[in-house]
């Protein structure tokens, strides 16, 4: 069951139930796994942090399952494809079954689908060339399937591919096929794209859009007026880091930017955006 956003989150059973709970709503601390130490630590008796960690290639899949088990309450996993990673389907290093196994994981794991999307200017290290974009598409559109198909919210990567973006999502909503919530993770885009395109219709009652400081702290200026242009209740946070021990710095940093462009004070900004977090995950947030 969705909760309504109206109302303030609380930590679970085993916490501190008076504790404000802040959402990092896409990180990749399984990278690091030697900063993992301070989820540890025991909870702040005011605060804590949940972190939903995002898997980007087929192999991170099951160590970011496995931290989900490690620390429940405290770690969200969510698997997927990033768009840097998917020339592996087409080599063979990610098996031809990675459709169906990732669809296994979502139904038994209950987590999000992310990080999944489209790059039009990352190239491969290896080759020098850009990622493939006819295939970067059809796998976002075989997970964007795959999330609806199992009911999860979905975390998209998107630079400077918008207006493909767009379409696919259009083209989804067409088809009555859009997965129940998908984020556009450390949004880049247009203030007005955010206005005319990907909140109208059925795509914007389904739409959220999330800031980090590292990549949106880089145009202060658009980025607020990007944080105006979005629904007070579709704005998230994130750290998009792979150090678990720098993340709540980085969060703290966004969650000002987004008090500071909607006139909030830091409490209301952290009151809010958690809320709007335990709607996007869901059932998922009662971690």
């Amino acid at each position: 069951m969705v909760q309504d956003p109206s109302v303030s989150p609380r930590v679970h059973s085993g916490h501190n139930a008076s504790a404000v709970v802040d959402y990092d709503v896409h990180c990749h601390i399984h990278e690091t796994p030697e900063a993992l130490g301070v989820l540890d630590e025991p909870d702040a008796p005011q605060h804590r942090t949940v972190f939903c960690v995002q898997a980007t290639k087929y192999t991170d899949w099951g160590d970011v399952i496995q931290l989900g088990k490690r620390y429940p309450g405290r770690v969200l996993p969510a698997v997927g494809l990033h768009p840097w990673f998917v020339e592996g389907v087409q080599s063979g290093e990610v098996p031809a079954t990675w459709a169906a196994e990732l669809r296994g994981l979502l139904v038994q794991h209950g987590c999000a689908l992310g990080e999944c999307g489209l790059d039009k200017v990352a190239r491969n290290p290896a080759t020098g060339r850009q990622y493939p974009l006819d295939l970067q598409l059809r796998v976002f559109e075989e997970q964007l399937a795959i999330a609806h198909e199992v009911g999860v919210p979905v975390s998209v990567h998107c630079v400077q591919a918008f207006g493909l973006l767009a379409d696919a999502l259009r083209g989804a909503e067409q088809r009555r096929a859009l997965p129940p919530r998908i984020m556009l993770h450390s949004y880049s885009g247009a203030p007005d794209m955010l206005r005319q395109i990907f909140f109208r219709g059925e795509l914007g009652k389904r739409v959220f859009v999330s800031f980090s400081a590292m990549v949106n702290g880089r145009n202060r200026q658009k980025s607020m007026e990007c944080i105006r242009a979005a629904p007070a209740e579709r704005l998230l946070v994130e750290s998009d880091l792979s150090r678990a021990d720098t993340a709540a710095e980085a969060l703290d940093a966004v969650v000002g930017l987004v008090a500071e462009a909607r006139g909030w004070t830091m409490p209301e900004a952290r009151s809010t955006l958690a809320s709007n977090a335990r709607l996007f995950f869901g059932d998922s947030a009662d971690c």
